[in-house]
C-alpha cells in the first residue's frame, strides 16, 4: 500500500517538475529571441550615403531639427520620438496632434547637444544635419542617420519621408510608398493646367520670410521649384538660395503675389508705409503661408499641401475641382492619423495657433 502511494506521490512530483522545467524552457527560449530580436540590426543608407546598422526593431529616435519631427511622424513614428529641440515648442499644432512631444526631453540647441539629457532618453538612434555634434553623439554609440538636402528639391523631400519610414520599418515604409505617390499626383494634377500657361502670362511670385528681417527664397529651393510647378515666375530667382534682402530690392522686382512665412504682426517691413507701395499690397495679393505641424512653407511633409494651396491661390478658376480644405483633412487622417475639424481646417489656413 505504501509502496503505491509512494510511486503515486513520485509520478506526481515527476510530472510538476516536467511542466516547470518546460515552462521555465519556454520562457528563456522567449527571453533569448527577444534578445536576438532587439540585438540584431539592419543596414540603412542615410541622405549623405553614409551605410549605417541600425537595430532591427527602432521603437525610439531623437532629432536635433524640429522641422524632421514632421516627417517621422507622417509615417506613423510620432510616440518614438524621443528628443528633440525645445524650438519644437514654436509649433503648437504638433503639440496639439501629437501630445507625447510637449513630454520628452530636449538636449539638441544651435550651439551645444546635452548628450547627457541624450544619452538618458535611450534612443535607438538619431537624425542629424551637417552642423551638429555628429562625432560626439556616435561616440556615445548612438547610431547617426544624416538628412541633409543636398539638392534643395521636392525629391529631397520625398527621399527624407522614404528614408524616415525605412528607418521607423513596418507600415512606415507603405505609408513613405504614400506619401510619394500623394506628391507625384498632386504635381501632376497642377501642371497639367500650369505647363498650358505662356510664361508671359504668369505672375511674378515671392516667397518673403519676415520672422527676422526679409528673405527671400531665390532658385535652387524646393519654394522656388514650387512657385514654378504651380505656375507662378520667381521674382526672386537671381538669388541663390535664402537671402536676406532690402525693400528696394523687393521693390526693384515688385511681384504680383507675396507668400508670407512667419508672423505678419512681427513684420517692421509690413508695418512701414512704403509696403503699401508694392504692387501685390495694392491689389491685395499677399497672403500667409498656413501653419500646421510644421510651416507648410518650409522643408517638411506639408510642402505638398503648400504646393497646392499656392496653385490654387494663383489660379482659383483654372483648379476649381482643388478643395484645399479637403485635401487638408485627407492629409493630416492619411499622414498624422487625425481627423481635423472643419475649425481646425480653417485655423492651420490661416495660420492660427489651436
Amino acid at each position: 500500500m505504501n509502496i503505491k502511494r509512494n510511486f503515486k506521490i513520485i509520478i506526481a512530483t515527476a510530472v510538476i517538475i516536467f511542466i516547470a522545467l518546460g515552462g521555465w524552457y519556454i520562457n528563456q527560449s522567449k527571453i533569448k529571441s527577444e534578445i536576438l530580436t532587439k540585438n540584431s540590426t539592419r543596414n540603412i543608407t542615410d541622405m549623405d550615403g553614409n551605410t549605417v546598422a541600425i537595430p532591427n526593431n527602432v521603437t525610439s529616435v531623437g532629432t536635433s531639427w524640429p522641422g524632421f519631427c514632421n516627417i517621422i511622424c507622417s509615417v506613423g513614428g510620432g510616440n518614438s520620438i524621443v528628443a528633440t529641440s525645445k524650438t519644437i515648442q514654436n509649433y503648437p499644432w504638433s503639440i496639439k496632434i501629437f501630445p507625447k512631444l510637449n513630454n520628452i526631453v530636449y538636449p539638441f540647441a544651435t550651439s551645444d547637444t546635452n548628450m547627457e539629457e541624450l544619452i538618458k532618453s535611450k534612443p535607438d538612434l538619431v537624425f542629424l544635419r551637417k552642423g551638429d555634434k555628429i562625432d560626439k553623439i556616435k561616440e556615445a554609440g548612438i547610431p547617426v542617420i544624416m538628412i541633409d538636402y543636398t539638392h534643395n528639391n521636392i525629391n529631397d523631400m520625398i527621399n527624407a519621408v522614404t528614408l524616415a519610414g525605412q528607418v521607423i520599418g513596418g507600415d512606415g515604409v507603405k505609408k513613405a510608398e504614400q506619401y510619394s505617390t500623394y506628391y507625384h499626383e498632386a504635381i501632376d494634377k497642377i501642371s497639367l493646367v500650369t505647363s498650358k500657361i505662356a510664361n508671359d502670362k504668369k505672375p511674378k511670385v515671392i516667397y518673403l520670410s519676415v520672422s527676422s528681417g526679409s528673405w527671400v527664397w531665390g532658385k535652387n529651393m524646393p519654394q522656388d521649384e514650387i512657385i514654378k510647378i504651380a505656375g507662378g515666375i520667381n521674382a526672386a530667382s537671381e538669388i541663390d538660395g535664402y537671402k536676406e534682402v532690402s525693400f528696394e530690392q523687393l521693390l526693384k522686382w515688385d511681384p504680383d503675389y507675396i507668400f508670407i512665412d512667419g508672423d505678419p504682426n512681427q513684420s517692421k517691413l509690413m508695418k512701414d508705409s512704403s509696403w503699401k507701395t508694392l504692387k501685390a499690397v495694392k491689389n491685395n495679393k499677399v497672403f500667409v503661408s498656413p501653419n500646421g505641424v510644421f510651416a507648410w512653407s518650409r522643408l517638411g511633409a506639408e510642402t505638398v499641401l503648400q504646393l497646392q494651396w499656392v496653385a490654387k491661390t494663383l489660379y482659383p478658376d483654372q483648379l476649381n475641382d482643388m478643395d484645399i480644405k479637403k485635401e487638408t483633412k485627407y492629409f493630416y487622417k492619411t499622414f498624422f492619423n487625425y481627423d481635423l475639424s472643419d475649425d481646425q481646417v480653417n485655423k492651420i489656413l490661416n495660420a492660427q495657433n489651436p
